[in-house]
């Protein structure tokens, strides 16, 4: 922390023109102990999160600038896909009452002020476009899947900031209502009728969303299996009910834990005493090795008397070839 600063300038990133006004030279801005992220700012820190970067450029934000888009989603700990750069990428931020921000590595935009619904927060302290808002803006950058994935954890509980968890999937059909004819409208729309409430994972509602376009519908996310006293077994990431069949996504941590390890083999004995069988899906099965698996789920709801899409696909798949 440098000493020679006004104490309300030591420990954070600062306009040159507040430097100025508190008596601060140009020789003391120019030295090599402070960094320069964005023209008229000065810091002595390393950024090293999204939260740092987004601190070194409210400085020089005008009132009413909030970050929009996929920042504020990630700033509300809403999940992005694994290859959007956010840490390093550039900023998004939003104007209603002025002109475009234009700096280098932001990507300024120029909101509607009369967009229903639209509201404006302070999450660890910084300007921050509601979340319903922000996934509606991320419709023109973000992927189909990756707007549902964002659509399940604000119906869910996967953001530690109340505004942006719990939500109605009423509410989500009301923002999209809203957004009206936007370029991005059609792709909202077709975002929330895949949406589920009770979605704990981005890893769940990708195994849902392949699964379901290969027939398997009706899948119930997190449902509660017990047995015949009613006493609870354990809870099906996906379940098909009425096959009694449990898909499990499996990350890491079930194989290099070994407490988790133990209690999943003593889980699929339990479900199995019950009559419900369980399918574990890896990472490579939801990718690379996704035919394998999704024949394996069909196979087995047919077989289980499961959902009749599935045995219609079937049918009409064999049908193609013969």
């Amino acid at each position: 922390m440098p000493l020679d600063l006004p104490s309300p300038l030591a420990d954070r990133a600062f306009a040159v023109a507040e430097a100025r006004a508190l008596g601060v030279g140009s020789d003391r801005l120019r030295r090599a102990d402070l960094r320069a992220p964005h023209h008229g700012v000065r810091t002595h820190r390393q950024a090293v999160t999204l939260v740092d970067r987004c601190r070194e450029l409210v400085p020089v934000l005008a009132p009413g600038v909030v970050f929009s888009h996929t920042t504020a989603l990630a700033l509300w700990r809403l999940p992005l896909p694994r290859g959007q750069d956010v840490e390093g990428g550039p900023l998004h931020v939003e104007s209603t009452g002025g002109g475009r921000v234009r700096r280098t590595g932001v990507i300024g935009h120029v909101g509607r002020v009369d967009t229903v619904g639209r509201s404006e927060y302070r999450v660890r302290g910084l300007p921050v476009v509601d979340p319903l808002t922000a996934w509606a803006q991320s419709a023109v950058g973000l992927s189909l899947d990756d707007l549902v994935t964002v659509a399940d954890a604000l119906a869910g509980r996967w953001s530690p900031f109340g505004p942006a968890r719990g939500i109605p999937i009423g509410q989500l059909s009301d923002r999209v209502t809203a957004w009206g004819s936007r370029r991005s409208a059609s792709v909202l729309r077709e975002a929330l009728a895949l949406a589920r409430p009770g979605v704990w994972s981005p890893q769940e509602t990708r195994m849902r969303l392949l699964l379901e376009r290969a027939g398997v519908t009706g899948l119930v996310p997190n449902h509660p299996v017990r047995d015949v006293h009613d006493r609870l077994v354990g809870i099906a990431d996906l379940a098909d009910i009425s096959a009694r069949l449990a898909i499990e996504y499996q990350g890491e941590h079930h194989r290099t834990d070994r407490d988790t390890y133990r209690g999943d083999l003593r889980r699929r004995e339990d479900f199995e005493d019950v009559g419900w069988r369980q399918v574990q899906a890896s990472d490579d099965d939801l990718g690379p090795c996704s035919a394998v698996f999704v024949a394996r789920v069909q196979r087995l709801v047919i077989g289980r008397g499961g959902s009749p899409a599935v045995g219609e696909m079937s049918r009409r798949a064999a049908h193609v070839r013969r």
